[in-house]
């Protein structure tokens, strides 16, 4: 069943946040208005007064937690009449999808699309674009110093910061680069493929296991948090944002979930296999220099695990 309306898909806070910088007279562009990105995005922009326009691969209607909202195919004539002031792009053909089509083609509709963003960020009007990138993209290695196939995603990520980036001399709108590692929150259609939420679910079925024999570390920022400080950011200046946090090994956040919805379950994990460490996380200073010229505090570990935890519960999937 959907989540009851009480539990919100976005916290006030960071709504709160985005309708500081926002204006009532903009109109934005999301893509990717689908995905667990743009939905989040769609639920902090729920009853705001600027228009959106939301933008799917196909027409749809989209689920955002506070509501639903009718969505668009891309249309370069449409999108150039709607004339956006603010652009958030969350369109990209994610890693899941590389074994399902040939590298060719997952290059092209990728470029496609960064084509598109390109072409919008230009438009005369446009003031602030934030795109959505990877922590792909940079770790371990600056992802362009490869060959597109030994990681085609973090390769076409990085290519679309690089191209961004380059446009920056050449039009007045701020250019932000949002650069997520791992993020936590609701909208999540598929809970169980990511860490975070699976964590939880085991926990509140009273069995939590941890599957990597080696260390697993994270940085976690809650979804809502992440894209309430970029757009944040995007009404100051141009730059990149690399999502932080909290740094925790996946045990001790196993045991923190438990501990912090008293769930009382068992927690195993499998045998230690000595393989090198597993470091995802950002090693900048990014999120805390946007936090702190915001003067924004974005959810702490602890209440990320209780927002992950009710809203499930809410949604029936635990």
């Amino acid at each position: 069943m959907p989540p009851s309306r009480t539990t919100a898909p976005v916290s006030a806070r960071a709504a709160d946040q985005v309708a500081s910088v926002v204006r009532p007279d903009d109109r934005v562009l999301l893509t990717g208005a689908g995905g667990w990105f743009g939905s989040t995005v769609a639920a902090l922009l729920h009853g705001h007064d600027a228009q959106v326009m939301h933008v799917t691969q196909r027409p749809r209607t989209v689920q955002h937690g506070n509501g639903s909202v009718e969505a668009v195919a891309w249309d370069w004539a449409t999108v150039r009449d709607f004339a956006p002031t603010v652009v958030v792009d969350c369109a990209f053909v994610l890693r899941d999808y590389i074994d399902q089509t040939s590298i060719e083609q997952y290059v092209h509709v990728n470029t496609v699309l960064t084509q598109r963003l390109l072409q919008v960020s230009q438009l005369p009007g446009v003031r602030t674009v934030l795109s959505v990138s990877s922590g792909a993209a940079a770790h371990p290695v600056d992802a362009s110093r490869h060959e597109v196939d030994v990681d085609p995603y973090g390769y076409l990520k990085r290519q679309a910061e690089l191209a961004l980036s380059g446009l920056d001399a050449a039009v007045d709108a701020n250019l932000v680069v949002a650069r997520p590692y791992s993020l936590s929150g609701t909208l999540v259609s598929r809970p169980r493929r990511y860490a975070f939420s699976d964590l939880v679910l085991q926990a509140r079925e009273g069995a939590v296991h941890v599957k990597a024999g080696h260390d697993v570390w994270r940085r976690y920022v809650g979804v809502d948090d992440f894209f309430a400080v970029c757009l944040g950011v995007g009404a100051q200046r141009s730059g990149t944002v690399s999502s932080a946090g909290e740094l925790v090994e996946f045990g001790a956040l196993a045991e923190r979930v438990n501990h912090v919805l008293d769930a009382r379950a068992t927690v195993t994990r499998a045998d230690r296999t000595g393989a090198p460490a597993d470091d995802y996380y950002s090693r900048d200073t990014t999120w805390d220099e946007a936090c702190r010229s915001l003067s924004y505090r974005p959810a702490d570990l602890d209440e990320q695990i209780r927002t992950v935890d009710a809203y499930l519960a809410a949604a029936g999937r635990s």
